[in-house]
């Protein structure tokens, strides 16, 4: 009898340990399904089997020693797994990635797109950096200019101007002796760029007169939301050339942080255009030395709305080609 009772309690346990192991039977078929698929999700397709979804890329995956933020994004678009419809690239994780990834862009890897012929489409999500602030997370800090490609939105973790105590999330910044525009906007025909949720940091008080965001190119479905411009001596936005029907341009903040303006100094721009989808939502502060004017306005169906504007000579100029 404590055989026969042996024996069957024997088979119950077979029954349960057999019970439990089928409630996981997908554990090592994800890493035999998905080890070749770098920093994708697993996700269930519509036969119930476990497989790789294109449409989201972890770029902390790419991490490496040594690596900087532009280099692990282009490592990503590059990849021959990149999907050609594009994907969501989530770089938040590189602000605390293991290996570490600096967040200084180097002149071998000036942007995430440097050498890409045709870059597919993305969103970028960047990382919180903490601003610009002592004893935070340091900034985004680029070495020239980063030329956005069709297709493709910036996406932060929040915009402020550090000198009124409001730390931003994501602050991209200029590098010590930079030249030019910060973000351009492609550089030929294109449409579906955009910038949202960050800070674009100048540094105006090291004298160098750097521009903010310049759309000459981009077209349909390219905008600008939530963006704060800090200590830009150049101009903070400026749209012209063949960038028709782009917009809106929303949430700007343009604020010099007490560095002095110069005569070329201009809050944001529009010029020579048919027609965009305005400007909604703009703030521009010149606390010394005011600038000529905030807002220089010279192309014929376009909207300015809820501007507020401390400290420039002249408000909104129109028509001022000459200028």
């Amino acid at each position: 009898m404590k055989d026969t009772m042996r024996f069957a309690f024997g088979w119950v346990f077979l029954a349960i340990v057999a019970a439990v192991a089928g409630w996981f039977p997908a554990a090592p078929i994800a890493a035999a399904q998905t080890q070749s698929f770098q920093g994708q999700d697993a996700v269930y397709n519509n036969s119930a089997q476990l497989t790789n979804s294109p449409s989201f890329i972890d770029a902390s995956m790419f991490a490496s020693p040594g690596g900087n933020l532009c280099g692990v994004l282009n490592s990503v678009l590059t990849s021959k797994n990149y999907p050609a419809a594009g994907a969501v690239v989530d770089a938040r994780g590189l602000a605390n990635s293991n290996p570490p990834t600096s967040m200084t862009c180097t002149t071998a890897n000036p942007s995430p797109w440097a050498g890409i012929a045709n870059p597919l489409p993305s969103t970028i999500l960047l990382p919180a950096t903490g601003g610009i602030l002592p004893n935070l997370a340091n900034p985004i800090i680029i070495p020239s200019t980063w030329i956005v490609p069709a297709n493709t939105r910036l996406v932060g973790e929040g915009d402020g101007i550090p000198s009124n105590g409001l730390t931003p999330g994501t602050t991209i910044q200029a590098a010590s002796g930079f030249s030019g525009t910060m973000i351009q906007f492609g550089s030929a025909a294109s449409t579906g760029i955009a910038v949202e949720r960050l800070t674009l940091d100048g540094q105006g008080q090291l004298g160098q007169s750097v521009s903010g965001i310049v759309n000459t190119e981009s077209q349909a479905n390219s905008y600008v939301d939530h963006v704060s411009l800090y200590r830009i001596l150049g101009t903070g936005l400026s749209v012209s050339g063949t960038a028709n029907d782009s917009g809106p341009y929303s949430n700007i903040t343009f604020d010099l942080g007490g560095v002095s303006g110069t005569s070329s100094t201009v809050c944001a721009k529009i010029n020579g255009l048919s027609g965009t989808r305005g400007i909604h939502g703009l703030s521009c502060t010149a606390e010394n030395n005011d600038p000529p004017a905030a807002v220089l306005l010279d192309s014929s169906n376009n909207s300015i709305e809820d501007v507020r504007i401390v400290g420039f000579y002249d408000g909104i100029r129109v028509g001022c080609r000459k200028v």
